[in-house]
């Protein structure tokens, strides 16, 4: 069996049986005092008054006054705190953001330690097993779907004797993909709007009240659209591109349609697939040229 076929293996198996991969480059911050709702629901674009402690967590924005991403966090509710989760790389700018703004408010932010052995399960088609469901933390979508955190040392037996395939970065990479995820670095700066990114579906709640950043979402959302916006793509000739190709529509050769921002093989199809940014008006089954003429691509996922 060649490695491209094993790869592709175990991609249906996990697809049946659920995909397992280890958390990491996580940093949590704890909430406590009288004051932590309200305070925490006036700096994020989702409604943290919303969450008890037997919900599931909350994704969320934290923006700058132009209504463009500081962070993207995961908000839950412990019975005396709000836990809120960033990117690693963001902790020390997110820290300082959110102490910038507790003034007189009865709120204290402390980084909190890291979990050492920590994973989060992606199931498949069929039930995931008991001793899995029983060593869950939470239920949580990081990857665009009903998904399962667990906090065990031992959890890689566990779950390969229950038929869960380890996720590597490429398939990780992937189900990111196919689910529309963006990723920080990736299709997430600080130059981009919820919008654009599609986080106006999963992490805004625009019946709140007001937040940082809110006037500049409600504007676009008002509009109907940004200017550019988040796709799946295939490619289906040449060779795969890299992340920050452009790409053209043959008719306005002159004016760049899509830039890519990841890029995966698809184990299970034979060929590459990604994320890109495309400009207002392109069309979903639309055929796009990079600009050496070597690569075509068709947008997968449809507009919005």
């Amino acid at each position: 069996m060649t490695a491209s076929s094993c790869e592709a293996e175990r991609w249906e198996q996990g697809l049946r049986s659920g995909f397992f991969f280890r958390i990491g480059s996580v940093s949590r911050f704890a909430l406590t005092g009288a004051d932590r709702v309200r305070y925490l629901n006036g700096q994020c674009s989702n409604d943290v008054r919303k969450l008890t402690p037997t919900s599931a967590p909350l994704q969320a924005c934290i923006l700058s006054a132009r209504g463009k991403l500081d962070a993207v966090v995961w908000i839950w509710a412990e019975p005396d705190r709000l836990v809120v989760e960033c990117e690693t790389t963001l902790a020390e700018t997110l820290a300082a953001r959110l102490e910038k703004y507790i003034v007189a408010d009865d709120v204290t932010l402390e980084l909190l330690p890291e979990i050492a052995a920590e994973w989060h399960v992606v199931p498949g088609t069929e039930a995931l097993p008991e001793p899995i469901q029983s060593r869950s933390a939470r239920s949580i979508a990081r990857l665009g779907a009903a998904g399962l955190d667990v906090i065990a040392t031992e959890f890689v037996d566990i779950a390969a004797s229950a038929g869960l395939v380890h996720a590597d970065e490429s398939m990780h990479t992937l189900l990111r993909i196919q689910n529309l995820v963006p990723a920080w670095n990736h299709e997430l700066r600080a130059d981009t709007l919820p919008a654009e990114a599609r986080l106006d579906k999963t992490a805004v709640d625009f019946h709140k009240g007001c937040y940082l950043g809110q006037e500049v979402v409600s504007r676009i959302e008002s509009v109907g659209h940004a200017n550019r916006v988040l796709r799946s793509f295939d490619v289906t000739h040449g060779p795969p591109p890299k992340v920050g190709d452009l790409f053209l529509r043959p008719s306005n050769p002159e004016k760049p349609s899509a830039v890519v921002t990841t890029v995966a093989e698809h184990f299970g199809l034979s060929k590459h697939v990604g994320l890109c940014y495309t400009r207002r008006g392109v069309e979903c089954g639309e055929s796009l040229t990079s600009a050496d003429q070597l690569t075509q691509i068709t947008i997968s996922e449809p507009s919005v």
